[in-house]
């Protein structure tokens, strides 16, 4: 694994517990991308570690004031880790990645990965306020999401792509991860998906999002990020067919 991969540390980050890692990966609406992004810019996240693969990570670098960098990146704070890649994973990509970064979150003694995705729904333009679910790996944790209250839980259906893996593999490490389902559009960025995640993230790692910013810049972060989503739905077809899905 640790050869499928090379990490670019500036410094070992301080962990206050209990720990989490949050992944934003591009996926349906870059729900998870949006949000990840948005912490980053609203949480004062450092940016602490790169993520390199010559096998596995396409050749691109996420240049930023001139500067080029890996497009997958390492930020924290606090009690927390952030995973955010800032291009599309290929599907060829994803079991190694999900390995990576199991193993990377037992390095470091956190006990809950948390991801963050998008549920395609043909009448997302109808909604005020899309659904979240819950999908966990288990089942105490099913229990104490349950009694939290804060989504539904995902009943039956499908999960494809990159949260899929990370579920696999957290489970084998006995290591707890939860994704956060949002409805979504496929094909579109979903900015106020994106809030409702947000909001839910906070109330479980403890911390203050003001989400308001994010719902008036929808249209301009749409615009932003048209290009992710052109790398994203190239490569959701990859992952798994996204259909039937079944929630309740």
């Amino acid at each position: 694994m640790q050869e499928d991969f090379e990490l670019k540390e500036k410094y070992i980050p301080q962990l206050s517990k209990p720990a989490y890692l949050l992944v934003s990966l591009p996926d349906a609406g870059l729900v998870g991308s949006i949000a990840g992004e948005f912490l980053i810019n609203h949480l004062d996240l450092k940016e602490y570690g790169e993520i390199y693969s010559h096998k596995y990570l396409p050749p691109i670098s996420h240049v930023i004031g001139g500067l080029a960098k890996s497009p997958l990146r390492l930020y924290h704070s606090n009690n927390l880790i952030l995973l955010h890649s800032w291009v599309a994973i290929p599907a060829n990509t994803l079991y190694p990645l999900a390995r990576f970064i199991v193993n990377y979150a037992e390095k470091y003694g956190i006990g809950t990965i948390i991801s963050i995705t998008g549920v395609p729904v043909p009448n997302r333009l109808d909604l005020d306020k899309p659904t979240p679910y819950w999908i966990t790996n288990s089942e105490d944790f099913a229990k104490e999401l349950d009694e939290l209250n804060l989504m539904k839980k995902f009943d039956e259906g499908y999960i494809a792509g990159p949260y899929a893996t990370i579920l696999i593999e957290a489970s084998k490490k006995s290591i707890r991860n939860f994704v956060i389902v949002v409805e979504s559009f496929l094909d579109l960025p979903d900015p106020e998906a994106s809030a409702v995640a947000l909001e839910i993230i906070s109330k479980i790692i403890g911390f203050k999002v003001d989400t308001t910013s994010l719902l008036k810049e929808a249209e301009e972060i749409r615009g932003k990020i048209k290009g992710l989503m052109q790398q994203t739905k190239q490569e959701i077809p990859n992952y798994a067919s996204l259909k039937p899905f079944t929630y309740a």
